[in-house]
């Protein structure tokens, strides 16, 4: 059951400007998956993202549930229910059981040309509704379709890998160079993090003054020369920078480098991304490593991952840089703040406050503009290489070097 948001949103009757949002990122996810060959739409890529055809009907029945359902009392469809719930189908069952693209981009244009006739109707005759306030269900849809989008290009990286032959030539070739790191010092003191605002969600919630000790982040993330360096140090090898834990994933994964990162028959490394193999630039921030590399290399810097409110105040007081290239690793698990109440379902965040999933924080190449605050909290387990993340090093006290 929903919850009722917070007493200070203020109701309204839609946003156009919002909506015009809803729109675009809609015909980007149709556009999408529209331009990739018929057999690849219900292919799953990766074995943790669901085929592009699922996503896509993920999201119309996402809109329908939401606004056809809750706020129309439109009747519930089981049988959609059951190929588009994230607890539905498995996902090693859903690409067989997706329908074509013709039919279901039909529904979609349909559910389109119907949507705001729902909605306006429903803020008609239910004006107090906790979804309609201040608009916070186009709110939802747009960051939620966002999330899916960027998703969906973690599918298309994964087939992009699995279609590289090894043999792209980089102009210029990645050299490894040493770490340096411009440290930013936070003294010690209380600090506001989290939103109240209609925008965030509800792990955002409630805004709080934590107090902190001192601590000293980056100023910007880990670049790819420098991890290269990590890696001919034999960074992979060296058991002093990997935990029992991450030792058995390394060893089981058998990682030698980033989940994107390829070498070619001279020994050169390039990259690979949705459109194919890429040169890797010496001072772009390192991408594709799971948390456990992010904390390998931190140990290995003689350094540590930042806990998410060291994060969120940094990035507060305007002292990190180059955020928004790739998703940070932060030290802590995935935990509710002091007060949290799930809105508008128990869902999106209680099931992951399980232990087993570390915060992210910051924003990736792929990540929608609505989701790109200070406040955002993204989680995934410490295994997930696939989701466009890098690392950024933090010390516990205020050093200077």
């Amino acid at each position: 059951m929903a919850i009722n948001p917070p007493n200070s949103y203020r109701y309204k009757l839609m946003d156009a400007s919002l909506y015009a949002i809803l729109q675009e990122i809609r015909d980007a996810v149709r556009t999408l998956v529209r331009s990739i060959p018929p057999a690849d739409r219900r292919r799953m890529h990766h074995e943790h993202v669901s085929p592009l055809l699922w996503h896509l009907g993920h999201m119309l029945y996402i809109e329908q549930q939401w606004v056809g359902e809750r706020l129309a009392g439109l009747a519930h469809d089981d049988t959609r229910a059951r190929l588009y719930r994230p607890d539905g189908l498995r996902k090693s069952e859903r690409a067989a059981r997706m329908p074509d693209l013709e039919p279901l981009d039909c529904e979609w244009t349909d559910w389109q040309q119907r949507f705001p006739e729902l909605l306006t109707a429903a803020e008609s005759t239910r004006p107090d509704h906790p979804l309609l306030a201040c608009d916070f269900i186009l709110r939802f849809l747009i960051q939620h379709h966002g999330q899916h989008l960027e998703t969906m290009h973690q599918a298309l990286v994964a087939r992009a890998l699995a279609r590289d032959k090894g043999t792209f030539r980089p102009a210029q070739t990645l050299r490894s160079a040493t770490l340096t790191v411009r440290y930013r010092a936070w003294t010690s003191g209380h600090g506001r993090i989290g939103d109240d605002g209609p925008d965030s969600y509800d792990n955002e919630r409630p805004s709080h003054d934590p107090h902190l000790p001192a601590f000293a982040i980056a100023e910007r993330p880990v670049s790819n020369a420098a991890y290269l360096r990590f890696m001919e140090d034999d960074g992979y090898r060296d058991d002093r920078y990997w935990t029992h834990e991450s030792r058995h994933w390394r060893d089981h994964a058998g990682a030698e480098a980033p989940w994107h990162w390829r070498r070619n028959g001279d020994g050169r490394w390039y990259g690979v991304n949705i459109a194919g193999p890429i040169e890797l630039a010496a001072d772009a921030p390192v991408s594709g490593l799971c948390a456990y590399e992010a904390r390998a290399f931190a140990r290995y810097a003689h350094a540590r991952l930042p806990h998410e409110a060291e994060w969120e105040l940094a990035m507060r007081d305007r002292l990190l840089l180059d955020v928004g290239s790739v998703w940070e690793w932060c030290e802590n698990r995935f935990y509710p703040y002091p007060g949290f109440r799930a809105f508008p379902y128990r869902g999106y965040s209680v099931p992951w406050f399980d232990g087993a999933h570390t915060t992210l924080r910051g924003a990736s190449v792929y990540s929608a503009a609505a989701t790109r605050r200070a406040s955002f909290r993204n989680f995934h387990a410490a295994d997930r290489r696939h989701i466009f993340a890098g690392v950024r090093l933090c010390h516990p006290s205020c050093l200077t070097h």
